[in-house]
């Protein structure tokens, strides 16, 4: 096998992670596919950083090996034919594409796995929107099973086009860590594609509905042992509300009425606190238009103490 990372200053890879990283400040992880079909520019040219038709995609100005790996999510009522998934080892599980383990697409894998070649894993997360996580890595290839092993890097992997060298166990300890972190990006990914779904794709509490500045509002948080990652357990808003929410300034009751804190109704600025924050107070939050994706009376109870319990705090 090649140096670990004998590919870390491949001008084109480089490039696409450029735009990813560029697309991520844009859309965070749920980058839809009609940013990521535009590609990127390298040395002049367009350069396609993946194909809606093929899931292994190599462009045609690529010398040696994949640039992209890509999982798609099918749509209602049809079947994925790929059996993608991720194991306890710290990897993801993907299908090799057809029947014939030599075909260009799955040769192109094997020469990521020769050369330590770092690619990308468009995971999707609803239909035609996608999570990028790179640098990633072909760790084994399986042509019984018709499979291979995906690790997932920190880019700090790439900063060297030197070899690596460290223990084996320190680098289990990484790829694991790197795993468990980019399946967090994944699940909130997902969670917040339902929730703006379930709402419309509007904030429930002032109507917006620009898609690059909506987030899905936890009601209680995933560490708590009710914090399910279910709709109900859900809101979309703004960014600014979610973190006027989050903070204990803005809270909802479980009768679906926005209550403004004291602290920022004795407050006096300008026009985003006086009608986009201090204007909400006693309105009732919009719901979706499907009652069982209503927020939980029950959880926003739970928050709503919490909210209580805050506006004491303020007044201290």
């Amino acid at each position: 096998m090649a140096g670990p990372y004998a590919a870390a200053h491949d001008e084109l890879r480089q490039a696409a992670f450029a735009r990813l990283r560029l697309l991520e400040q844009v859309y965070g992880d749920d980058i839809p596919w009609s940013a990521i079909s535009h590609g990127f520019e390298c040395n002049g040219e367009k350069v396609l950083l993946a194909n809606r038709a093929v899931g292994i995609f190599k462009p045609k100005q690529m010398r040696r090996g994949a640039l992209s790996i890509k999982t798609t999510r099918p749509r209602a009522g049809r079947q994925n034919i790929y059996a993608d998934a991720e194991d306890a080892d710290g990897t993801f599980v993907y299908s090799l594409q057809g029947d014939d383990p030599d075909n260009h697409y799955n040769r192109s894998l094997r020469e990521c796995l020769e050369g330590r070649l770092p690619l990308v894993y468009f995971h999707a997360v609803a239909e035609g929107v996608y999570t990028a996580l790179f640098p990633c890595f072909i760790e084994s290839i399986d042509v019984q099973t018709m499979t291979c092993r995906v690790s997932v890097a920190s880019e700090r992997s790439l900063a060297s086009g030197e070899p690596v060298l460290r223990d084996v166990y320190a680098e289990q300890i990484e790829r694991r860590y790197a795993f468990r972190e980019s399946k967090v990006r994944l699940h909130q990914a997902e969670f917040r594609e339902r929730v703006l779904a379930a709402y419309g794709t509007r904030c429930a509490m002032t109507g917006l509905p620009v898609p690059e500045l909506l987030e899905a509002a936890h009601i209680v948080p995933d560490a708590h042992e009710r914090g399910v990652a279910e709709v109900n357990n859900g809101i979309c808003l703004s960014r600014i509300h979610h973190r006027a929410f989050d903070a204990n300034l803005i809270g909802v009751t479980p009768d679906y009425r926005i209550q403004v804190s004291e602290r920022l109704l004795a407050m006096q600025d300008g026009v985003i606190l006086e009608g986009g924050l201090k204007a909400l107070n006693g309105r009732v939050l919009a719901l979706p238009e499907k009652q069982r994706s209503w927020p939980s009376r029950e959880l926003l109870e739970l928050r709503f103490k919490e909210f209580k319990g805050w506006a004491w705090v303020w007044q201290k």
